[in-house]
């Protein structure tokens, strides 16, 4: 072999080698950059099943709708007692903190209404008017804070009890504000509506009897 050949041949070899160890340089960068720069993506599997029980006609009246916004806190305080070598007791606690949200919609349940005309005296009764009250509680919990302890964590039944306990707070609240006095008032004000029509037919109306008379709005 010549001697000119062979250091061409070993430059060619060493460009080689250079070519090789810059592509293996360049894949690595690339798969480097396209591991810590994708979008991860999420695989989500839901499976959902209805079920329709049951359906039942209703005849509901709502007249006033309440939206409130509550902040509800439930502590539970679990104890333990080991009797060796002396009794001692242990208290493991889980505290949430949350906002609820609701709609509550107040009205009146029709369904046992009566309403009779006679036609010789001109007079339309009503008679089983009902109160008034709450048809629906529309509600969503949102967790702001949640503590709980090893030995004294949330469970799934402590979840559905606080949302239980949670709608619980929107109705004593519905109770205690004048949502139930404005569905009274707006309630009479249709039987008035109603009276009117009547009067303007050349009939009159009771109620259980009694003439009903204009009601009385409270500001």
């Amino acid at each position: 072999m010549q001697p000119d050949a062979a250091i061409n041949q070993s430059g060619m070899k060493r460009i080689l080698t250079l070519i090789v160890i810059l592509l293996a340089f360049g894949l690595g960068g690339w798969i480097s950059y396209q591991f810590f720069n994708s979008t991860p993506k999420e695989e989500r599997n839901v499976e959902s099943t209805v079920l329709l029980e049951k359906v039942d006609k209703v005849c509901k009246l709502v007249t006033v709708e309440g939206n409130f916004v509550e902040t509800y806190d439930e502590e539970n305080i679990r104890n333990f007692t080991i009797y060796l070598p002396l009794p001692s007791t242990w208290s493991f606690s889980k505290e949430a903190r949350l906002e609820v949200r609701g709609k509550v919609l107040v009205g009146y349940d029709m369904d046992n209404i009566k309403i009779t005309a006679d036609s010789m005296n001109k007079v339309l009764r009503l008679s089983n008017l009902p109160n008034p009250e709450i048809l629906s509680i529309d509600h969503e919990v949102k967790y702001k804070d949640l503590e709980e302890s090893f030995f004294n964590a949330f469970t799934p039944a402590d979840y559905t009890r606080i949302n239980k306990n949670a709608k619980e707070v929107l109705r004593r609240k519905a109770e205690e504000s004048r949502l139930l006095e404005e569905a009274r008032i707006q309630g009479n004000q249709i039987i008035e509506v109603i009276r009117f029509m009547a009067n303007g037919a050349g009939w009159e109306l009771e109620l259980e009897g009694q003439q009903v008379t204009s009601p009385k709005r409270i500001d």
